[in-house]
C-alpha cells in the first residue's frame, strides 16, 4: 500500500484550466452547481476545499475524473461508468476496500487520525467524507476517487502523479 499524504491545500488549478478550455465563467459554473460565483472562486483559488458532491458534478460536466480535477493523474480520461447503481454516497465501497486489505476500521481511522466511530460514520454514509479524507484513503488504497464513490467499477487508478 502507498503511503498517506496530507495535503494542506489541494491544488485546484485544474478547475481553471477545465473552464477556460470550455470557454465558460465562474458564473456559469457556479450556476450548474447551484453556488455563488464567490463561492466558486474560492475553489478555483484554493482558499476553500471543494466538496465531494460538487467534484462529482464537475467531473461528469467537464467528462473527466475525480483524480484529474484534484491533480492526482494528469491523465483527464474519464473512468468507465460503474454498473453499480447507488443512490445516496453510501460508502459501504470503503469497507470493501479495506476489508479486501485485511484492516480494521481502527486501523483506518488512526490512518486518517480520528475515531474509529467518527471512521465508522463514513462507511455507513451516516456522515459525509471531507474531501481531504477520500484523497488520502484513494491513494493509501491505490484506487481511484471515481471508484470510492461508484462512479467506476475500474480499481486501478491512471497513472499518479
Amino acid at each position: 500500500m502507498h503511503g498517506i499524504y496530507n495535503f494542506n491545500v489541494i491544488t485546484m488549478n485544474k478547475l481553471k484550466i477545465l473552464r477556460k478550455e470550455k470557454n465558460v465563467s465562474q458564473k456559469e459554473i457556479a450556476q450548474i452547481l447551484n453556488i455563488s460565483q464567490n463561492g466558486y472562486s474560492q475553489y478555483e483559488t484554493e482558499t476553500r476545499i471543494i466538496p465531494i458532491i460538487l467534484l462529482t458534478k464537475l467531473s461528469n460536466y467537464y467528462n473527466v475524473s475525480i483524480d484529474y480535477i484534484l491533480g492526482l493523474t494528469n491523465i483527464k480520461d474519464k473512468y468507465p461508468i460503474s454498473k453499480i447503481i447507488h443512490t445516496n454516497y453510501n460508502m459501504n465501497r470503503l469497507k470493501e476496500i479495506r476489508e479486501d486489505k485485511d484492516l480494521k476500521q481502527k486501523d483506518v481511522s488512526k490512518i486518517l487520525n480520528m475515531s474509529r466511530t467518527g471512521y465508522s460514520d463514513y462507511e455507513t454514509g451516516s456522515n459525509n467524507i471531507p474531501t481531504i479524507n477520500i484523497i488520502n484513503l484513494a491513494i493509501y488504497y491505490n484506487v481511484p476517487i471515481d471508484y470510492i464513490l461508484y462512479l467506476t467499477d475500474e480499481r486501478i487508478p491512471h497513472k499518479r502523479k
